[in-house]
């Protein structure tokens, strides 16, 4: 869902934007703000700082999840086992012992590939577009879990 909206004055700090569109998009849960930074390729940053918002941006909205974990009643505290067997070390590392790297699509790896390359001749860093990061991202996901 996209809404757009623009503000009568730049608000003075992060709470005060999100103050601002809780109230005209009559959101009731909590959320964090993320922007698409230029000075890192218009890649989606958490908005932490009011200057780092260039003074036209779009904003996205990232709702908040918490997990109450303070319960005693039986059915909660059979919920708090579940949520705590779901959230096992093995589940929350980083990285598994060994880490193949999956095979991407041939357009990825050719890429890689020279960019691989670029690196090695002349210490060349490869910058990728926004569609080619979404697939490494996903392929690598789905060989992670």
């Amino acid at each position: 869902n996209a809404e757009r909206f623009i503000l009568p004055s730049r608000p003075s700090s992060v709470q005060a934007l999100i103050d601002e569109i809780k109230t005209r998009l009559k959101l009731t849960f909590d959320f964090r703000l993320q922007f698409e930074d230029p000075d890192f390729d218009h890649a989606l940053c958490n908005l932490v700082e009011m200057e780092h918002l260039p003074s036209t941006a779009s904003v996205k909205v990232i709702r908040l999840v918490e997990l109450d974990l303070i319960s005693t009643s039986t059915s909660e505290t059979s919920l708090l086992n579940d949520i705590t067997d779901a959230i096992s070390p093995e589940r929350i590392s980083r990285w598994p012992e060994v880490f193949i790297v999956p095979k991407f699509s041939y357009e990825v790896e050719h890429v890689l590939k020279e960019g691989n390359a670029a690196f090695e001749k002349d210490g060349k860093l490869i910058r990728l577009p926004r569609d080619q990061k979404h697939n490494i991202l996903e392929v690598m996901g789905e060989e992670n879990f």
